[in-house]
C-alpha cells in the first residue's frame, strides 16, 4: 500500500516538473530584454564620419583662419548652431524627465556660447563686465546640464551620494578661495564672477570623472563630455600660448560635446 502511494506521489511530481519549466520559460519570453544595444553598426560609422569629418574641417578651418580668410567666431557661432540643434533634439525625443532638462541646459549653454562669440564679433573688451557675467552663466548653465545627464540612467552608488553632499560645500570654499587668491585687492562682483565661472568648469569634469559609476555606465559620455570643460580650462590658462592651437582646440571642444550629445540622443531613441 505504501509502495502505491510513493509510485503515485513520484509520478505527480515528474508530471508537474515539465510544467513549472514550461511556466518559467512563458515567463521568461514574456519579459521584455533590458540589454539596449547603443552603439549599432549604423551609429558607429555615423559616429566615426562625424569624428573624421570634424576633425579635418577643424584643421582646414583653421589653416583658413590663420590666413585671415574669415574671423574665426563666424566659424564657432556655426558650429555652437548646430550643437544647439541637436540639443533641442533631445529636448524633444527624450524619454528621461532628467535628459529632458540637461538638455534644456544644454541649450541655454548653446545661446550663452553664441552670444559670447557675438559680442566678440562686437569687439567688446575681454576685461568688460558683460564678458564675466556671460562666462558664469555659461559655465553654470553647463555645470546644471552635466549635473542632470550624469544622474539619468546611471546607478547611484555610495560615493555618488557622497559626491552630491560634499559637492556644494566644496565648490563654495573653492569660490571663496579663488576669490581670495587671485582678486585679493579687487572687491568686485567682476572677480566673484570669474571665480564661480572657473569653479564651475572644474566640476563640470568632476561630474563626470571622478564617480566611476559614470565611466561604468556612460564611458563614452563621460570621456567626451569631460573633455570639453578640460579643453576650456586650458584654453583659459594659455589664451595667447597659440592662437592657432587656441582656435583649433576650440573647434574640438564643441565637436565633443557634439558627439557625447549624439551619443546621449541614440540612447534615448534605442530605449524608445
Amino acid at each position: 500500500m505504501s509502495d502505491s502511494i510513493t509510485q503515485s506521489e513520484t509520478k505527480e511530481q515528474v508530471t508537474a516538473a515539465p510544467k513549472v519549466e514550461e511556466t518559467q520559460n512563458t515567463r521568461h519570453a514574456q519579459e521584455p530584454s533590458t540589454v539596449i544595444v547603443i552603439w549599432t553598426p549604423r551609429f558607429l560609422v555615423i559616429f566615426a564620419l562625424v569624428l573624421v569629418i570634424g576633425l579635418s574641417s577643424a584643421s582646414l578651418l583653421t589653416r583658413g583662419w590663420a590666413n585671415n580668410f574669415y574671423r574665426g567666431e563666424w566659424v564657432l557661432l556655426a558650429q555652437t548652431a548646430v550643437v544647439f540643434c541637436c540639443w533641442s533634439v533631445v529636448v524633444v525625443l527624450a524619454r528621461s524627465p532628467w535628459v529632458r532638462i540637461g538638455s534644456i541646459f544644454g541649450c541655454i549653454w548653446a545661446i550663452f556660447t553664441g552670444m559670447g562669440f557675438v559680442i566678440s564679433l562686437l569687439s567688446v573688451a575681454p576685461q568688460s563686465a558683460v564678458v564675466a557675467h556671460l562666462n558664469a552663466a555659461t559655465n553654470s548653465a553647463l555645470l546644471c546640464s552635466y549635473i542632470c545627464l550624469s544622474i539619468a540612467r546611471i546607478p547611484f552608488q555610495r560615493w555618488d551620494t557622497w559626491f552630491f553632499r560634499i559637492g556644494p560645500t566644496v565648490g563654495i570654499v573653492a569660490i571663496v578661495v579663488t576669490r581670495i587668491c587671485l582678486h585679493p585687492t579687487i572687491h568686485r562682483l567682476q572677480a566673484l564672477e570669474g571665480s564661480i565661472a572657473a569653479v564651475a568648469l572644474c566640476f563640470c569634469v568632476f561630474v563626470w570623472w571622478l564617480r566611476p559609476s559614470c565611466w561604468r555606465s556612460q564611458p563614452g559620455p563621460t570621456l567626451l563630455f569631460g573633455l570639453a570643460p578640460l579643453l576650456l580650462l586650458l584654453l583659459a590658462l594659455f589664451n595667447n600660448a597659440d592662437p592657432e592651437a587656441n582656435f583649433f582646440f576650440s573647434q574640438v571642444l564643441l565637436l565633443c560635446i557634439l558627439l557625447a550629445v549624439l551619443r546621449i540622443l541614440q540612447r534615448e531613441l534605442r530605449s524608445a
